[in-house]
């Protein structure tokens, strides 16, 4: 039941965060490389062969050390975002290995090129915050594709880039290509440019590969955006609640590592935690559970005044149609009631295994309607329009009054692809009777408007880094 516009209650969110507390301590997390857990140890955490038992008083310090807030910049060193507080941007996400193309409607395998266009339309819609490189270049040699991902991020646009490192390599090998963006490592320090995406594996487990980029993060600034992903019913408790503990455990006891590597690192605490559907053996993204989940861990990050982020604009369909829409649209109005900090899943359909830019397009509608709804009514002298009433009630023109033209734009949200025409009229015109052939239309418009140049130069060097990279790799 919702409280206050809330999934729980207070004392309940005390007993879910206890309970988390309770399972690091007591069940702890098994943590795969060594070196992690004698860092560990040094802060105080017992181990047992590969498994670490963190202490409520050392999650509740770090907790502490985790700024409420920061800022992320843009490619030109200018302060583009900031993250924490009621704040709220969206982005694309995921990591997509099959591409929706808009040109034929046909679902391919997805390439560099793909990749490039989502940037371009990345940072072309005012409605994007941050550049999440969603499209997978499988053409790419697989152990550099992070880098390749980063280039398309980097060279198609300048907002800030979210991505996710393949271990110790991947994570030098971002840091050093954003660091060439910026104009060196200390900039990328002061100004952070990249954000780590960091997805925890359930139950209860640090990956190697993520202890390796955590210290890398941790060394250079770059803030970490941890993601719990657990499935209820096949690696997590089936109940939401035992599902949530779980998630919320994982997600403190990366955190905890991070700031036991630097204190005062930044950190967004996110999840994408869902239910198993046995029925279909499928990871679902579009029920009303994940979405509650979305709400529930964003009130848990909220309570302790931290960051929050995860999935949002997500869904099962596995093309454009009625369920794709309802889906992101209570995805979405859920992170947003709840003011989530980063949203996610911009573009993403089917299980977030499809990229598709038309989806990417109207989701960003999607979002202006979500937030005219949550703007509420407005009660004032002027909005009761107690005059205008008195002035036509009689004759009834509010059609032509000078309240209806001062007021009629501002008070009203207008779509740029819905159709609000009459039947006869929407008929009559083939070439813009469909939202995807009005979307194709502006997604032609912005490609062809589209003016942002990193430089040859900067790209070059970019190249010569993932080349280096992946002779590293052999």
């Amino acid at each position: 039941m919702f409280i206050n516009g809330k999934v729980f209650t207070e004392e309940q969110a005390r007993q879910i965060h206890f309970n988390a507390l309770e399972l690091l301590a007591k069940e702890g997390m098994l943590v795969t490389e060594k070196r992690t857990r004698e860092d560990f140890q040094k802060a105080g955490c017992s181990v047992r062969e590969e498994r670490v038992y963190i202490p409520h008083y050392l999650v509740e310090e770090t907790i502490k050390y985790t700024p409420r807030k920061f800022s992320m910049y843009d490619s030109y060193g200018k302060r583009f975002l900031s993250v924490g507080g009621e704040e709220t941007s969206f982005g694309p996400g995921g990591f997509e290995a099959l591409y929706l193309d808009w040109r034929d409607g046909q679902v391919k395998d997805s390439d560099y090129q793909g990749l490039a266009d989502e940037a371009k339309i990345v940072e072309m819609m005012d409605e994007i915050g941050w550049m999440k490189t969603s499209v997978q270049p499988v053409e790419k040699p697989a152990c550099v594709q992070d880098l390749w991902m980063a280039k398309g991020g980097f060279v198609y646009s300048r907002k800030p880039l979210h991505t996710s490192p393949f271990g110790q390599l991947g994570a030098q090998g971002l840091i050093e290509m954003a660091a060439e963006i910026m104009g060196g490592a200390d900039v990328l320090r002061e100004k952070p440019h990249l954000m780590f995406n960091m997805c925890t594996l359930s139950p209860l487990t640090m990956r190697k590969d993520m202890s390796e980029a955590v210290r890398e993060a941790a060394a250079y600034g770059v803030p970490c955006f941890f993601t719990s992903g657990p499935m209820a019913g096949a690696t997590a408790p089936v109940t939401l609640a035992g599902e949530l503990t779980q998630a919320w455990a994982e997600i403190l006891g990366h955190n905890t590592y991070l700031q036991i590597c630097k204190p005062g690192s930044p950190a967004v605490f996110a999840s994408w935690s869902r239910i198993f559907d046995m029925k279909n053996a499928t990871c679902t993204v579009g029920t009303p559970e994940y979405a509650l989940m979305r709400q529930a861990i964003t009130q848990l990050g909220k309570r302790i005044e931290v960051p929050t982020g995860g999935g949002g604009f997500l869904t099962d369909s596995n093309t454009l149609d009625m369920q794709c829409g309802w889906e992101k649209f209570m995805n979405g109005l859920g992170d947003m009631r709840a003011n989530q900090n980063l949203i996610y899943g911009l573009g993403l359909i089917s299980q977030m295994n499809i990229f598709s830019l038309e989806s990417m397009v109207i989701d960003c509608e999607m979002i202006g309607v979500i937030q005219r709804l949550l703007q509420g009514i407005e009660v004032d002298p002027s909005h009761l329009a107690y005059d205008e009433i008195a002035a036509h009630k009689v004759d009834g023109r509010f059609l032509s009054s000078k309240h209806t033209k001062a007021n009629y734009v501002s008070e009203v949200y207008w779509p740029k692809f819905s159709d609000r025409r009459t039947y006869g009229t929407w008929e009559k015109d083939e070439r813009n009777n469909d939202i995807r052939k009005r979307v194709r239309i502006k997604i032609e418009e912005m490609f062809n408007q589209y003016s942002y140049s990193l430089g040859l130069e900067k790209e070059a060097e970019l190249d010569r880094i993932i080349t280096k990279y992946e002779a590293l790799h052999l």
